[in-house]
């Protein structure tokens, strides 16, 4: 997919034009985070990096992103690393390693983590990771009131990675689904709810068609969610490889910052077209954590029969959970 331009000289360098591929529109909160850091790529590269974005997943969809990625049919694009069909078995462990955490704490501890354990990139294969970020606490937006864990028997819910197993133990069926597809499933019933950030009241405008959200403040892992086609990476000149790389970690900051203010107006949004807020008790939430925690165990021990320090891992993030919410 990678062009080079003509109308410049050879002593400038080539313009490079990639395509980037999402599977949202423009106007989300990823999307508009995304735009910012296209021109300030061109604009640090002096315009030597064009990026023409395809939005709403009409290069790349969201299900099968990875591969899609890995197989060039975009140059850049957004991936959700938990929808791969195989590989990413750290990743998806992270939802339930995690627990405890919020965003602010999540992302000190994930990069701690990622300097730590070479295992976590090397996840990415055939990708260059360009982003690692994150979006708000998932929180259960519904179509019906869940004031205790007991009510959410027989709802069926989109969920998030391993926590399936987890929503299964409360009697609830856990439904994976693309995001594009949360209102329409909403709106016709095929789902009773989804975790979500409240941000997605604004984003997505599940306030049409959920009326309930109960505050379960359960942290959204980050992941290497903008990735590069690793063949395409290569091509690149060093000097521009290294304007990408400077970037990595705003991007990914500047995404949890978005995310962070669009959850505060989500939330408003929420509140105007009358969705009512519900915290659950203390002991409520214990009760749904005691199963995360049975599960995060046996999923380090079927990483470490993997070959992966799945217990070291799993144990250094509740280490440092625990030191930095003190």
């Amino acid at each position: 997919m990678m062009a080079a331009l003509p109308g410049m000289s050879a002593g400038q360098g080539k313009v490079i034009e990639l395509t980037y591929a999402s599977p949202v529109g423009p106007d989300h909160t990823f999307s508009v985070v995304d735009r910012r850091w296209m021109e300030k790529i061109e604009k640090e590269t002096n315009g030597r990096v064009k990026i023409k974005p395809f939005w709403g997943g009409t290069l790349v969809g969201s299900r099968d992103a990875v591969d899609e990625m890995v197989q060039g049919v975009a140059d850049i694009g957004f991936v959700s690393p938990g929808y791969a069909k195989g590989g990413y078995f750290f990743t998806r462990s992270c939802f339930v390693f995690f627990y405890g955490a919020n965003q602010d704490v999540g992302r000190r501890v994930f990069k701690e983590m990622l300097a730590k354990f070479p295992e976590i990139e090397a996840e990415y294969k055939g990708l260059k990771v360009l982003s690692w970020s994150s979006g708000t606490d998932y929180q259960l937006i519904s179509r019906k009131p869940v004031r205790k864990l007991a009510d959410m028997k027989g709802m069926r819910i989109k969920t998030i990675a391993d926590l399936t197993s987890v929503l299964a133990s409360l009697g609830v069926e856990g439904m994976n689904m693309p995001t594009p597809e949360i209102y329409v499933n909403l709106q016709k019933g095929v789902a009773d709810g989804t975790l979500s950030p409240f941000e997605a009241f604004k984003s997505m405008k599940l306030g049409e068609v959920a009326k309930y959200a109960t505050t379960m403040d359960i942290y959204r892992p980050h992941s290497g969610g903008k990735v590069m086609n690793l063949g395409v990476w290569n091509k690149l000149p060093k000097d521009i490889q290294k304007v990408f790389e400077d970037n990595i970690e705003w991007w990914g900051l500047e995404t949890d910052k978005a995310f962070i203010k669009a959850d505060v107006e989500g939330k408003e949004i929420g509140k105007k077209l009358g969705v009512e807020f519900i915290n659950l008790p203390k002991d409520e939430m214990e009760k749904f954590y005691a199963p995360v925690k049975e599960l995060a165990a046996k999923e380090a021990k079927a990483l470490d029969a993997r070959g992966l320090p799945g217990t070291k891992m799993y144990q250094e993030a509740q280490n440092l959970i625990q030191k930095y919410k003190k």
